[in-house]
């Protein structure tokens, strides 16, 4: 069986959580806050993606802990600023966007690698 890296289980997680939470208002409160909620979550997921894949080729390379930690601090930047500018392009685009929604969608796709934290391997 083939091992996932911490990263990739944290990324996995978060796309997990944002299904579970578009489907969950989908389900309870309709197709807009649905797909707000998935698209709040959706963003954060791919950012960290992008992160993930940068840090990962980081290591490929093998770099030194300097550059490992510059990578991750400018990646979290660069994370962040994505999301803000994602949001930013949907707030103008989609007019019926359910703020509630997304925002709950996206903090808890944030914080889901509490999920692995708690979770046996």
């Amino acid at each position: 069986m083939f091992a996932l890296s911490d990263m990739m289980r944290v990324v996995l997680a978060q796309y997990v959580v944002t299904l579970i939470a578009a489907l969950f208002c989908t389900a309870v409160f309709g197709t807009d806050p649905g797909l707000s909620a998935f698209l709040g979550g959706f963003y954060y997921a791919a950012a960290t993606t992008l992160h993930a894949l940068i840090l990962l080729g980081v290591k490929k390379l093998g770099c030194g802990v300097g550059a490992n930690v510059v990578t991750l601090l400018f990646g979290e930047f660069v994370k962040v600023l994505c999301v803000i500018l994602l949001l930013f392009i949907t707030a103008q685009l989609y007019a019926n966007l359910n703020w509630p929604a997304l925002i709950i969608s996206l903090m808890a796709v944030a914080n889901s690698y509490f999920i692995l934290l708690f979770k046996k391997r």
